[in-house]
């Protein structure tokens, strides 16, 4: 079975929401239904992936419009790169928006930064593990939307996390409990 690592985040999240279904998170995995921030988020990673390094005031995108305060931007030569690890009987999968050695480089929007929200996921620990690194830094971009499909963004807020020695341990009991999730409520919805 394979499983993209937003997914098994998702089911992280809702094991700890006691207010969330296991049919909302079904529909959550199986449904592609992106909200209005969701659209804005993924025209923003488009701008970077195919931005080159330099100055920019304005950056576009699928329609959407992103207003700098005069950023230089140094971006990653590798992009965009889809990784798989397997645990057990699932195959999980990212993309990471890139990676210099052994640094994984995450680009976020958000309309507020919550650095707890992040360290406390799980997205990171398998994309260390998938990517084969050490180290796992997000950019996270607070934007505001100003008009329609117009949005301001803050310069970023950084924040790195690191590998530590029960990370795989960590990865694999949470790819169980996926999986065995998955077996019992995702093959009926499919």
């Amino acid at each position: 079975m394979l499983a993209r690592v937003s997914n098994i985040e998702a089911f992280r999240r809702w094991r700890e929401n006691e207010d969330q279904t296991v049919e909302e998170l079904v529909r959550f995995i199986t449904t592609d239904e992106p909200s209005e921030a969701m659209k804005a988020g993924t025209a923003f990673h488009k701008a970077l992936e195919t931005a080159d390094d330099g100055e920019y005031s304005l950056l576009e995108a699928n329609g959407y419009i992103f207003r700098l305060p005069d950023a230089v931007l140094s971006l990653p030569i590798t992009r965009e790169l889809r990784g798989y690890r397997q645990y057990g009987g699932l195959t999980v999968t990212g993309q990471c928006d890139g990676i210099v050695g052994k640094t994984v480089i995450d680009h976020k929007t958000t309309g507020r930064c919550d650095p707890e929200r992040y360290l406390g996921g799980c997205q990171w620990k398998f994309y260390l593990e998938i990517f084969e690194a050490d180290f796992f830094v997000w950019n996270i971009f607070e934007i505001k939307e100003i008009g329609e499909k117009e949005y301001t963004v803050a310069p970023p807020q950084v924040l790195t996390a690191y590998r530590y020695p029960e990370m795989r341990d960590d990865c694999e009991r949470l790819a169980a409990d996926y999986l065995e999730f998955a077996n019992q409520f995702l093959q009926e919805a499919a």
